[in-house]
């Protein structure tokens, strides 16, 4: 996939990574659809882009199954069609003792991450196969067969937390966990549409507007570089997810040794 001209949407695209996220596939070209919860903020990043047709913001809530496809659904309307869909929103990240996560905010981290990500990507994976239907084809998704053409791609922003155990975030690492595990499983359903997903996990990243960064650099320090990961590091992975037609099913790590150390 050529960024240049790709109709892309960026869901959680307002703040911290995700909004550097949407402003670096715009400088590639890419034409980003970006959502928050907060119309007024995803606006204002796109007009920060160069406003539309290169960017747009809307406002969405992807805590639910409804919000996630109508944020889909928006995108769509507005960009003319989809090619690529980024899920970067992410939900409560408190550093908590397990017995003390209640009901709400384990919820909440499940809500926006695992069950937010799967309606938008199978809501995305929809509008991105309509052309075919319409041009008279038929995808139909089956791990017996293959589609060589390519209609879209989906990469989710998961985390190295996923991926190991970390008593302080049950309920953001666990969700994160379920993330991968679909980002799997939907690209095994969704080969033959020629849909690929792929997920990137970051590790403690350098970020500007870290709400907790104290507790970022000492995680950053445990890892076998000894550094925060830079958000340029991310967005190359991203692009690559979104560019290198052979990479599907894939989670590509980025966390500068922290799961060497864990």
């Amino acid at each position: 996939m050529k960024l240049v001209g790709t109709r892309t949407l960026v869901i959680g695209g307002a703040r911290h990574l995700s909004r550097l996220l949407a402003a670096d596939l715009a400088n590639a070209g890419a034409r980003v659809a970006l959502t928050s919860r907060d119309g007024t903020a995803a606006t204002r990043v796109a007009e920060s882009l160069g406003g539309p047709p290169r960017a747009i913001g809307l406002s969405a809530d992807t805590g639910t199954a409804t919000g996630a496809r109508e944020a889909v659904a928006a995108a769509r309307r507005a960009l003319s069609g989809l090619d690529a869909l980024v899920y970067a929103a992410s939900g409560p990240f408190m550093p908590t003792p397990p017995d003390q996560i209640d009901e709400a905010a384990w919820d909440l981290s499940f809500n926006v991450i695992a069950r937010g990500f799967f309606f938008a990507a199978c809501a995305a994976r929809n509008v991105m196969i309509e052309p075919a239907a319409r041009n008279g084809e038929t995808p139909v998704s089956s791990e017996h067969s293959r589609s060589p053409i390519s209609r879209g791609t989906i990469v989710a922003i998961t985390d190295y937390l996923g991926s190991q155990p970390c008593a302080a975030f049950a309920a953001h690492g666990a969700a994160k966990a379920a993330q991968i595990h679909l980002v799997k499983e939907l690209a095994r359903a969704w080969a033959a549409d020629g849909v690929r997903v792929c997920g990137v996990a970051p590790g403690p990243v350098d970020l500007d507007d870290d709400d907790h960064r104290a507790a970022t650099l000492r995680a950053a320090a445990k890892t076998s570089e000894g550094r925060l990961v830079t958000p340029g590091e991310i967005c190359a992975a991203v692009r690559l997810c979104l560019e290198d037609e052979g990479m599907t099913g894939v989670n590509v790590v980025v966390d500068g040794g922290a799961l060497l150390t864990s």
